[in-house]
């Protein structure tokens, strides 16, 4: 394996699986100490080659269903992944964001030392023939909990800055590992894709990237300053603490079960935005992204499952569900399928399709609407939140196998789609308002 020069020192990684894969290079100073709730600094220079063959320690987590382990404060790494086969000018370069509620989630080892990923885009970056890069950022408490209204030093939306910090090293080095630093597709999914959307809207991003790709986000998922300061101090009596200062010095066992009880709590109250969503303070996110990214020119490729609230209320007793509908303000769709069903399908237009059509009608660039329909064969919750991921990726275990037939065939054209866009930007159909039924995946 080469040896590649970055800003900041060489770095050697390794082959597989069709990649040259380097993993686990810092693009920020480990978020400890006096940075825990500060935004990311370049990192510290090295000399000696540091290999990269292995991938970092995850964001420290709340305790749920979808939690990643390997958990670590010093967390702020990022992998790339280079097709094997040498190419004479520069490739597209794509720049993932997961999902995870802003409370769970990362890129790195699935366990210390491991070399399996949460994410392994290899597969991805090979048959879409791109460099992709996938970063880790801060999450709940410490990516984007308003502490900066009790004490000026600690910074708001930390987790966005996070994902800035890595934009520009992509920038500053990805020519280097063979990517075209001017043509960068930011994609997300959930609370990546909504990510996607802020970071399109804030001056500090701004030509970091030329295209995005927006899976299924929580576009109405910010809270005002006023929220924010009442569910910050509703967590401090969770974590025990009267002062931020002192959330330095917690153990990250009890700050993983704070998130839990605070996220647990939020749900009960009948907020159905993600407890640790970024603030709209005026400084850090000047405007809710919904409105301001109107004004974005962006080639923007935007999309949803056709059930992705199957996944939140899919088990849930079929009694409770009129009281969801209450609490939630969410009104059953009329003629689709049986009752749960269609409070199911209400909650998706609530969540996910209104505020998109929202933005689609009056965005300034060309953009193009999905939805995304395929079924996996073992699933019993229908074409849920997030299952199109694991097709995407190709990500056995995720949600169970992707290997038979069909789901490697709908992956492979979900990849096309992904890669059409990142060399070309168009998918293959006509753009919105032209096709606003939107284009059927599969």
């Amino acid at each position: 394996m080469h040896i590649v020069n970055t800003k900041y020192g060489p770095v050697s990684g390794i082959r597989r699986n069709g990649c040259e894969q380097y993993l686990g290079i810092p693009y920020a100073r480990p978020p400890v100490g006096e940075r825990m709730f500060r935004h990311p600094e370049e990192p510290e220079p090295w000399t000696e080659v540091r290999k990269a063959d292995r991938g970092s320690a995850n964001p420290v987590q709340a305790e749920a269903g979808f939690k990643v382990w390997n958990n670590s404060l010093d967390c702020l790494y990022l992998n790339i992944f280079v097709p094997e086969e040498k190419k004479e000018t520069p490739r597209p370069v794509m720049v993932w964001l997961y999902g995870g509620n802003y409370a769970q989630g990362g890129v790195g080892a699935v366990r210390p030392g491991s070399e399996a990923l949460v994410y392994d885009l290899a597969r991805f970056a090979a048959e879409t023939d791109t460099v992709v890069v996938a970063l880790n950022y801060r999450l709940n408490l410490y990516g984007f909990l308003n502490l900066h209204f009790l004490d000026p030093s600690f910074d708001n939306n930390n987790g966005l800055y996070d994902q800035i910090r890595a934009l520009e090293f992509v920038r500053d080095n990805i020519a280097a590992f063979g990517g075209d630093p001017r043509n960068v597709t930011l994609f997300g999914q959930s609370a990546g894709g909504a990510c996607t959307l802020a970071l399109m809207t804030m001056p500090e991003a701004k030509g970091l990237f030329q295209k995005t790709i927006v899976q299924s986000a929580c576009v109405e998922h910010f809270f005002t300053e006023k929220e924010s300061r009442r569910y910050t101090r509703r967590y401090l009596r969770f974590a025990g603490v009267k002062e931020p200062e002192e959330l330095k010095d917690l153990s990250m066992q009890r700050v993983e079960r704070a998130n839990k009880l605070f996220s647990n709590q939020m749900r009960a109250m009948g907020e159905i935005r993600c407890a640790f969503s970024p603030v709209i303070d005026g400084r850090t996110l000047r405007r809710e992204p919904k409105q301001a990214v109107r004004e974005c020119d962006l080639p923007m490729l935007i999309g949803n499952t056709s059930q992705e609230a199957n996944l939140f209320l899919g088990s849930t007793p079929a009694a409770v569900l009129p009281f969801v509908e209450r609490a939630i303000h969410v009104r059953a769709v009329p003629g689709r399928g049986n009752y749960r069903q269609r409070v199911c399908d209400g909650l998706t237009d609530h969540i996910y399709i209104r505020p998109q059509l929202e933005i689609l009608r009056g965005y300034r660039g060309p953009a193009w609407r999905y939805e995304y329909h395929y079924v996996l064969p073992h699933s019993s919750l229908g074409c849920f939140h997030a299952s199109e991921v694991a097709v995407l990726f190709c990500m056995n275990g995720m949600f169970g196998p992707v290997d038979d037939p069909e789901t490697q065939r709908v992956g492979a054209a979900m990849r096309k789609i992904w890669r059409d866009f990142a060399w070309n930007g168009d998918p293959g159909w006509e753009p919105f308002p032209e096709n606003e039924m939107c284009q059927r995946i599969p």
